[in-house]
Protein backbone atom coordinates (compact mmCIF):
# COMPACT_ATOMS: atom_id res chain seq x y z
CA UNK A 1 0.00 0.00 0.00
CA UNK A 2 1.47 3.54 -0.89
CA UNK A 3 2.30 6.02 2.04
CA UNK A 4 -0.75 8.17 2.93
CA UNK A 5 0.37 11.55 4.81
CA UNK A 6 -1.10 13.10 7.26
CA UNK A 7 -1.32 16.61 8.63
CA UNK A 8 -1.42 17.32 11.63
CA UNK A 9 -0.69 20.27 14.29
CA UNK A 10 0.92 17.65 17.18
CA UNK A 11 1.73 14.27 16.95
CA UNK A 12 -0.95 13.13 19.17
CA UNK A 13 -3.30 14.48 16.54
CA UNK A 14 -1.31 12.44 13.57
CA UNK A 15 -1.60 9.31 15.54
CA UNK A 16 -5.42 9.70 15.64
CA UNK A 17 -6.02 10.36 12.27
CA UNK A 18 -3.52 7.55 11.28
CA UNK A 19 -5.61 5.08 13.49
CA UNK A 20 -8.80 6.15 12.38
CA UNK A 21 -8.11 6.18 8.56
CA UNK A 22 -5.28 3.32 8.71
CA UNK A 23 -6.14 1.31 12.04
CA UNK A 24 -4.10 0.10 14.79
CA UNK A 25 -1.79 -1.81 12.73
CA UNK A 26 -0.67 1.03 10.72
CA UNK A 27 3.31 1.67 10.60
CA UNK A 28 4.71 5.54 10.18
CA UNK A 29 7.12 5.89 7.81
CA UNK A 30 8.54 9.88 8.50
CA UNK A 31 7.46 12.65 10.22
CA UNK A 32 8.94 16.55 8.76
CA UNK A 33 8.04 19.92 10.16
CA UNK A 34 5.90 22.05 7.72
CA UNK A 35 6.83 25.86 8.33
CA UNK A 36 4.18 28.50 8.07
CA UNK A 37 4.86 30.51 4.81
CA UNK A 38 4.76 34.69 4.92
CA UNK A 39 3.97 36.58 7.88
CA UNK A 40 1.00 33.39 9.20
CA UNK A 41 4.19 32.10 10.98
CA UNK A 42 4.40 34.63 13.33
CA UNK A 43 1.29 33.35 14.77
CA UNK A 44 0.12 30.15 13.49
CA UNK A 45 1.85 27.01 15.14
CA UNK A 46 3.82 24.75 13.06
CA UNK A 47 2.23 22.03 11.28
CA UNK A 48 3.77 18.45 10.70
CA UNK A 49 3.76 15.86 8.11
CA UNK A 50 3.27 11.86 8.60
CA UNK A 51 3.91 9.47 6.23
CA UNK A 52 2.09 6.03 7.15
CA UNK A 53 1.11 2.79 4.92
CA UNK A 54 -0.47 -0.30 6.23
CA UNK A 55 1.32 -2.97 5.59
CA UNK A 56 0.58 -6.05 3.41
CA UNK A 57 -0.98 -9.01 4.77
CA UNK A 58 1.40 -11.35 6.24
CA UNK A 59 1.66 -14.45 4.19
CA UNK A 60 -0.46 -18.02 5.13
CA UNK A 61 1.85 -19.55 8.10
CA UNK A 62 4.07 -22.28 7.14
CA UNK A 63 3.52 -25.67 8.27
CA UNK A 64 5.20 -26.49 11.51
CA UNK A 65 8.82 -27.46 11.53
CA UNK A 66 8.13 -31.18 12.65
CA UNK A 67 6.43 -31.99 9.45
CA UNK A 68 9.11 -29.86 7.26
CA UNK A 69 11.66 -31.86 8.57
CA UNK A 70 9.74 -35.24 8.28
CA UNK A 71 9.17 -34.04 4.36
CA UNK A 72 12.89 -33.57 4.25
CA UNK A 73 14.29 -36.40 5.80
CA UNK A 74 11.76 -39.08 3.11
CA UNK A 75 12.79 -36.71 0.64
CA UNK A 76 16.23 -36.86 1.66
CA UNK A 77 16.20 -41.01 1.74
CA UNK A 78 14.76 -40.86 -1.12
CA UNK A 79 17.72 -38.69 -3.19
CA UNK A 80 20.41 -41.13 -1.36
CA UNK A 81 18.52 -44.26 -2.30
CA UNK A 82 18.71 -43.09 -6.08
CA UNK A 83 22.14 -41.76 -5.85
CA UNK A 84 22.86 -45.29 -4.84
CA UNK A 85 22.25 -47.13 -7.85
CA UNK A 86 24.09 -44.40 -10.11
CA UNK A 87 27.43 -44.52 -11.32
CA UNK A 88 29.94 -42.67 -9.13
CA UNK A 89 30.68 -40.44 -11.75
CA UNK A 90 27.70 -38.80 -11.42
CA UNK A 91 27.80 -34.70 -11.69
CA UNK A 92 26.73 -33.13 -8.73
CA UNK A 93 24.07 -30.53 -9.72
CA UNK A 94 24.37 -26.97 -8.39
CA UNK A 95 22.00 -26.07 -5.56
CA UNK A 96 18.84 -23.72 -5.85
CA UNK A 97 19.72 -20.18 -5.44
CA UNK A 98 17.75 -17.73 -3.41
CA UNK A 99 16.40 -15.00 -5.59
CA UNK A 100 17.74 -11.45 -5.16
CA UNK A 101 16.84 -9.28 -2.54
CA UNK A 102 14.40 -11.98 -1.24
CA UNK A 103 13.89 -11.33 2.27
CA UNK A 104 14.78 -13.76 5.42
CA UNK A 105 11.38 -14.57 7.09
CA UNK A 106 11.66 -15.32 10.93
CA UNK A 107 11.09 -18.98 10.62
CA UNK A 108 13.96 -19.47 8.28
CA UNK A 109 15.97 -19.48 11.45
CA UNK A 110 14.68 -22.72 12.12
CA UNK A 111 15.67 -23.87 8.54
CA UNK A 112 19.36 -24.96 9.06
CA UNK A 113 19.24 -28.27 10.02
CA UNK A 114 17.63 -28.86 6.40
CA UNK A 115 20.94 -27.51 4.47
CA UNK A 116 22.47 -30.64 4.37
CA UNK A 117 25.77 -30.25 2.12
CA UNK A 118 24.83 -27.26 0.49
CA UNK A 119 26.22 -24.67 2.60
CA UNK A 120 29.60 -26.09 1.84
CA UNK A 121 29.51 -24.23 -1.81
CA UNK A 122 29.04 -21.11 -0.26
CA UNK A 123 31.54 -21.54 2.50
CA UNK A 124 34.71 -22.84 0.70
CA UNK A 125 35.40 -25.03 3.35
CA UNK A 126 39.07 -26.64 2.68
CA UNK A 127 39.31 -29.88 1.59
CA UNK A 128 41.55 -30.78 4.27
CA UNK A 129 38.75 -30.06 6.44
CA UNK A 130 36.06 -31.99 4.56
CA UNK A 131 37.40 -35.79 6.15
CA UNK A 132 36.06 -38.23 8.48
CA UNK A 133 36.17 -36.77 11.89
CA UNK A 134 37.12 -33.15 11.73
CA UNK A 135 33.95 -30.22 12.16
CA UNK A 136 33.48 -28.42 9.55
CA UNK A 137 31.23 -25.82 10.81
CA UNK A 138 34.58 -23.43 12.38
CA UNK A 139 35.22 -22.15 8.77
CA UNK A 140 31.56 -21.50 8.34
CA UNK A 141 31.93 -19.21 11.60
CA UNK A 142 35.06 -17.76 11.03
CA UNK A 143 33.43 -16.22 7.32
CA UNK A 144 30.81 -15.17 9.00
CA UNK A 145 32.71 -12.81 10.87
CA UNK A 146 33.61 -14.71 14.31
CA UNK A 147 37.39 -13.85 15.18
CA UNK A 148 39.50 -16.93 15.35
CA UNK A 149 40.06 -16.87 19.31
CA UNK A 150 36.49 -17.47 19.63
CA UNK A 151 35.96 -20.01 16.86
CA UNK A 152 38.23 -21.93 18.73
CA UNK A 153 36.68 -21.28 21.87
CA UNK A 154 33.01 -22.71 20.22
CA UNK A 155 35.04 -25.74 18.56
CA UNK A 156 36.43 -26.91 21.84
CA UNK A 157 33.33 -26.74 23.84
CA UNK A 158 31.48 -28.75 20.93
CA UNK A 159 34.37 -31.24 20.85
CA UNK A 160 34.12 -31.66 24.87
CA UNK A 161 30.77 -31.98 24.61
CA UNK A 162 29.64 -34.33 21.51
CA UNK A 163 33.04 -35.90 20.92
CA UNK A 164 36.28 -35.18 18.26
CA UNK A 165 34.21 -36.81 15.84
CA UNK A 166 32.01 -34.39 13.69
CA UNK A 167 28.60 -35.71 12.72
CA UNK A 168 28.24 -37.38 9.53
CA UNK A 169 25.93 -34.67 8.23
CA UNK A 170 27.16 -30.78 7.84
CA UNK A 171 23.31 -30.00 9.17
CA UNK A 172 24.05 -31.52 12.59
CA UNK A 173 27.26 -29.77 12.88
CA UNK A 174 25.64 -26.38 12.12
CA UNK A 175 22.60 -27.54 14.51
CA UNK A 176 24.69 -27.90 17.49
CA UNK A 177 26.82 -24.83 16.93
CA UNK A 178 23.44 -22.93 16.72
CA UNK A 179 21.95 -24.33 20.05
CA UNK A 180 26.08 -23.36 21.98
CA UNK A 181 25.92 -19.97 20.40
CA UNK A 182 22.54 -19.53 21.63
CA UNK A 183 23.09 -20.30 24.81
CA UNK A 184 26.01 -17.75 25.53
CA UNK A 185 23.92 -14.88 24.85
CA UNK A 186 23.17 -12.37 27.64
CA UNK A 187 20.14 -10.22 27.67
CA UNK A 188 20.62 -6.88 28.61
CA UNK A 189 18.34 -6.06 32.05
CA UNK A 190 15.44 -4.69 32.02
CA UNK A 191 14.51 -0.83 31.50
CA UNK A 192 13.74 0.51 35.27
CA UNK A 193 10.55 3.41 35.11
CA UNK A 194 11.64 6.69 35.37
CA UNK A 195 15.45 6.07 34.10
CA UNK A 196 17.65 8.58 32.59
CA UNK A 197 19.67 6.74 29.01
CA UNK A 198 22.75 8.66 27.72
CA UNK A 199 24.24 7.22 24.43
CA UNK A 200 27.62 7.74 24.49
CA UNK A 201 30.24 6.81 21.65
CA UNK A 202 32.88 7.51 18.92
CA UNK A 203 31.81 10.34 16.23
CA UNK A 204 30.12 9.24 13.40
CA UNK A 205 28.82 5.76 15.60
CA UNK A 206 25.38 7.62 15.21
CA UNK A 207 24.39 8.27 18.50
CA UNK A 208 21.70 11.07 17.67
CA UNK A 209 20.08 9.14 14.86
CA UNK A 210 20.10 5.58 16.85
CA UNK A 211 18.29 8.24 19.97
CA UNK A 212 15.75 9.15 17.27
CA UNK A 213 14.80 5.91 16.42
CA UNK A 214 14.18 4.90 20.13
CA UNK A 215 12.33 8.02 21.15
CA UNK A 216 10.12 7.36 18.32
CA UNK A 217 9.32 4.33 19.35
CA UNK A 218 8.66 4.59 23.05
CA UNK A 219 6.10 7.94 22.53
CA UNK A 220 4.51 7.12 19.71
CA UNK A 221 4.57 3.18 19.49
CA UNK A 222 4.84 2.41 23.62
CA UNK A 223 3.17 6.06 24.19
CA UNK A 224 5.33 6.85 26.94
CA UNK A 225 6.48 9.89 27.63
CA UNK A 226 9.91 11.34 27.59
CA UNK A 227 12.30 14.14 28.01
CA UNK A 228 15.46 14.99 26.07
CA UNK A 229 18.72 16.69 27.03
CA UNK A 230 20.85 17.92 24.31
CA UNK A 231 24.36 18.71 26.23
CA UNK A 232 27.90 19.68 24.80
CA UNK A 233 30.74 18.24 25.98
CA UNK A 234 34.13 19.17 24.99
CA UNK A 235 32.80 19.79 21.69
CA UNK A 236 29.41 22.16 21.40
CA UNK A 237 26.44 19.76 20.48
CA UNK A 238 25.30 21.02 16.94
CA UNK A 239 22.52 18.24 16.36
CA UNK A 240 19.88 21.29 15.80
CA UNK A 241 17.80 18.48 14.40
CA UNK A 242 17.33 16.33 18.03
CA UNK A 243 15.96 19.52 19.11
CA UNK A 244 13.54 19.95 15.54
CA UNK A 245 12.32 16.32 16.19
CA UNK A 246 11.66 17.11 19.62
CA UNK A 247 9.60 19.41 18.54
CA UNK A 248 7.50 17.70 15.82
CA UNK A 249 7.12 14.79 18.70
CA UNK A 250 5.76 17.60 21.42
CA UNK A 251 8.17 16.52 23.76
CA UNK A 252 10.95 18.43 25.96
CA UNK A 253 14.06 19.56 24.64
CA UNK A 254 16.70 21.20 27.20
CA UNK A 255 20.17 22.38 26.71
CA UNK A 256 21.21 22.74 30.16
CA UNK A 257 21.42 19.86 32.89
CA UNK A 258 20.04 21.09 36.22
CA UNK A 259 20.46 19.67 39.78
CA UNK A 260 17.19 16.81 40.68
CA UNK A 261 17.18 16.37 36.56
CA UNK A 262 17.92 13.30 37.19
CA UNK A 263 14.86 12.66 39.07
CA UNK A 264 12.60 12.48 35.85
CA UNK A 265 8.31 12.44 35.97
CA UNK A 266 8.56 11.26 32.49
CA UNK A 267 8.72 7.71 31.78
CA UNK A 268 11.82 7.58 30.73
CA UNK A 269 15.12 10.21 29.84
CA UNK A 270 17.36 10.32 27.01
CA UNK A 271 21.01 12.39 26.81
CA UNK A 272 22.41 12.99 23.75
CA UNK A 273 26.22 13.90 24.05
CA UNK A 274 28.97 15.02 21.24
CA UNK A 275 31.38 12.16 20.04
CA UNK A 276 34.16 11.41 21.87
CA UNK A 277 37.53 10.60 20.91
CA UNK A 278 38.24 7.05 21.85
CA UNK A 279 42.07 7.63 21.35
CA UNK A 280 42.47 10.26 23.56
CA UNK A 281 42.70 9.02 27.42
CA UNK A 282 42.13 12.73 28.16
CA UNK A 283 39.02 12.94 26.33
CA UNK A 284 37.46 9.85 27.68
CA UNK A 285 38.48 11.33 31.26
CA UNK A 286 36.71 14.12 30.85
CA UNK A 287 33.37 12.24 29.73
CA UNK A 288 33.63 10.48 32.77
CA UNK A 289 33.72 13.55 34.74
CA UNK A 290 31.26 15.02 32.97
CA UNK A 291 28.69 12.04 33.36
CA UNK A 292 29.08 12.23 37.36
CA UNK A 293 27.57 15.45 37.29
CA UNK A 294 24.15 13.58 35.50
CA UNK A 295 23.35 11.43 38.83
CA UNK A 296 23.69 7.66 37.68
CA UNK A 297 22.43 6.99 34.09
CA UNK A 298 22.45 3.93 32.10
CA UNK A 299 25.28 4.39 29.49
CA UNK A 300 24.75 2.51 26.08
CA UNK A 301 27.48 2.48 24.14
CA UNK A 302 27.19 2.96 20.41
CA UNK A 303 29.15 1.47 17.82
CA UNK A 304 29.34 1.78 14.11
CA UNK A 305 28.58 -2.15 13.03
CA UNK A 306 30.32 -1.86 9.36
CA UNK A 307 33.79 -0.65 10.80
CA UNK A 308 36.26 -3.66 11.18
CA UNK A 309 36.15 -6.03 14.26
CA UNK A 310 39.50 -4.71 15.51
CA UNK A 311 38.52 -1.31 15.87
CA UNK A 312 35.48 -2.04 17.40
CA UNK A 313 36.70 -3.90 19.98
CA UNK A 314 39.38 -1.35 20.62
CA UNK A 315 36.54 1.41 20.99
CA UNK A 316 34.90 -1.10 23.32
CA UNK A 317 38.27 -1.56 25.73
CA UNK A 318 38.53 2.60 25.55
CA UNK A 319 35.43 3.06 27.18
CA UNK A 320 35.18 0.16 29.15
CA UNK A 321 36.77 2.39 32.24
CA UNK A 322 33.51 4.20 31.90
CA UNK A 323 30.29 1.92 33.78
CA UNK A 324 29.04 0.78 30.33
CA UNK A 325 25.76 -1.22 30.78
CA UNK A 326 25.28 -2.29 26.96
CA UNK A 327 25.94 -1.97 23.78
CA UNK A 328 23.94 -0.75 20.40
CA UNK A 329 25.37 -1.38 17.26
CA UNK A 330 24.21 0.53 14.30
CA UNK A 331 25.24 0.85 10.40
CA UNK A 332 24.41 -3.12 10.14
CA UNK A 333 22.61 -2.63 6.68
CA UNK A 334 26.29 -1.99 5.61
CA UNK A 335 27.69 -4.91 6.95
CA UNK A 336 26.34 -8.58 5.63
CA UNK A 337 28.62 -10.73 7.91
CA UNK A 338 26.65 -10.11 10.93
CA UNK A 339 28.36 -13.04 12.97
CA UNK A 340 31.01 -10.04 13.74
CA UNK A 341 28.46 -9.17 16.51
CA UNK A 342 29.06 -12.82 18.28
CA UNK A 343 32.54 -10.98 19.31
CA UNK A 344 30.98 -9.00 21.62
CA UNK A 345 29.17 -11.13 22.61
CA UNK A 346 31.82 -13.83 23.78
CA UNK A 347 34.90 -11.46 24.08
CA UNK A 348 33.31 -8.38 26.19
CA UNK A 349 31.02 -8.40 29.60
CA UNK A 350 28.30 -6.56 27.69
CA UNK A 351 25.19 -7.77 26.95
CA UNK A 352 23.90 -6.07 23.32
CA UNK A 353 20.90 -3.51 24.15
CA UNK A 354 19.88 -2.75 20.15
CA UNK A 355 20.48 -3.13 16.69
CA UNK A 356 20.14 -0.02 14.29
CA UNK A 357 19.81 -0.13 10.15
CA UNK A 358 19.65 2.92 8.26
CA UNK A 359 19.61 6.63 8.71
CA UNK A 360 15.97 7.32 8.00
CA UNK A 361 14.09 8.52 11.15
CA UNK A 362 11.71 6.40 12.13
CA UNK A 363 13.52 3.42 10.78
CA UNK A 364 14.98 -0.54 11.83
CA UNK A 365 15.52 -0.12 15.55
CA UNK A 366 15.23 -3.58 16.96
CA UNK A 367 16.01 -5.58 20.21
CA UNK A 368 18.54 -8.24 19.08
CA UNK A 369 18.43 -11.74 19.83
CA UNK A 370 20.82 -15.22 19.61
CA UNK A 371 18.03 -16.50 16.98
CA UNK A 372 17.67 -13.42 15.15
CA UNK A 373 21.73 -13.08 14.36
CA UNK A 374 21.93 -17.15 13.47
CA UNK A 375 19.51 -16.71 11.08
CA UNK A 376 21.84 -14.12 9.09
CA UNK A 377 24.60 -16.30 9.56
CA UNK A 378 22.37 -19.82 8.38
CA UNK A 379 20.16 -18.71 5.94
CA UNK A 380 18.55 -21.34 3.71
CA UNK A 381 18.48 -21.68 0.42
Amino acid sequence: MQPIPFIAASAEEAVAQIRARLGPDAVVLNVRPLPANGIARLWQKPMIEVLAHLPEAPAPQAAPISEALAEFRQQLNEIKQQVATRPQHTERRAPAQREPGQPLHAEQELCAPALADSLQDDFSIPEAEQGNGNWRVGTMLQKSGLLPLHVQSIMDRLRSQHGDEAPAALSDEIKLARALLAKLWRKPRPLAPHSVHALIGPAGSGKTTCLCKWLTRAALVEGSSARVWRLDGAMANTAESLSVYCEILGLPSERSWQPGHANISEDIGFIDLPGVDWRQPVALKELSGQLKQYGSPRLHLVLNGAYDTSILLAQVRAFSALPIDDLIITHLDEESRWGKVWNFALGTNYSLRHFGTGQNIPGDFCEPSAEMVLARQFPCK
